[in-house]
């Protein structure tokens, strides 16, 4: 029986609840690219002369399992970006991180967007249509994993239609007490509203180990009697024969 571990999103005040969502399954949120793919090219199945189906990026299973791995911090507001004399400005509704207490006072929250000087990362070949100063999404929730696990945080997979880039990074979550805040490059040839509820991190905890590497020959015999096997169907080889089903909730 698989025993399933917990991860916790802790709200750094009690105001943001209710305000801005909790981080969900990435599995909840499926890029509308990859909902509109067709699995076959054509909509009819054949084999070329190589063997190959003409099947689509779709039936990849590596890609969904990466696409719908772990979870996603997402915008709880729409982001209005511009540019004014070559910098980013960016703005969205103070009513997103405000809210009166019972006592009557007003409960401010962080900005979403902060800023990095552009010396921290000087030495960094940065795609020409990225800005060059670096930004930093605001995290209102602290992550917190079970004892010897980590957090790798990276941009939202197979998402190149976003006008930004977030950086990666891994963050041992099982000590850290505070949350993780995330730097970004803004698309310097786009303007316009990134809108609430877009995916802008994602979040993929594992258990730290120590690994070693060794190379081996070239006889795989064990391993090519398996191949073979799989070869009697034409399609799902890797799902059916390989895979293990990974569960996010």
């Amino acid at each position: 029986m698989r025993i399933m571990k917990t991860i916790q999103f802790t709200p750094i005040k009690k105001s943001v609840l209710g305000l801005i969502p909790p981080p969900i399954p990435a599995s909840k949120m499926l890029p509308e690219w990859y909902k509109q793919q067709n699995s076959i090219i054509d909509d009819k199945l054949i084999m070329n002369d190589k063997g190959s189906l003409n099947i689509t990026v779709k039936k990849c299973m590596p890609v969904l399992d990466d696409m719908t791995a772990g979870y996603y911090i997402t915008l709880p507001s729409d982001v209005i970006v511009s540019f004014k004399e070559g910098r980013a400005l960016f703005s969205w509704s103070l009513d997103v991180l405000s809210q009166q207490n019972t006592d009557g006072k007003i409960d401010v929250l962080p900005n979403l967007v902060s800023s990095h000087s552009v010396e921290q990362v000087s030495n960094l070949q940065i795609p020409y249509e990225y800005s060059n100063e670096p930004f930093k999404w605001n995290n209102y929730y602290r992550i917190t994993t079970p004892e010897g696990y980590s957090c790798m945080f990276r941009q939202p997979s197979w998402r190149f239609d976003l006008p930004f880039y977030t950086f990666s990074g891994i963050v041992d979550t099982d000590k850290h007490p505070v949350p993780v805040n995330f730097p970004f490059l803004i698309r310097q040839d786009w303007e316009g509203i990134i809108e609430a509820g877009t995916p802008i991190v994602q979040v993929i905890p594992f258990k730290r180990t120590d690994w070693s590497s060794e190379v081996l020959g070239t006889n795989n015999k064990k391993g090519s009697r398996e191949f073979r096997k799989s070869t009697k169907k034409l399609m799902h080889r890797y799902k059916d024969n390989w895979r293990s089903i990974k569960v996010w909730k």
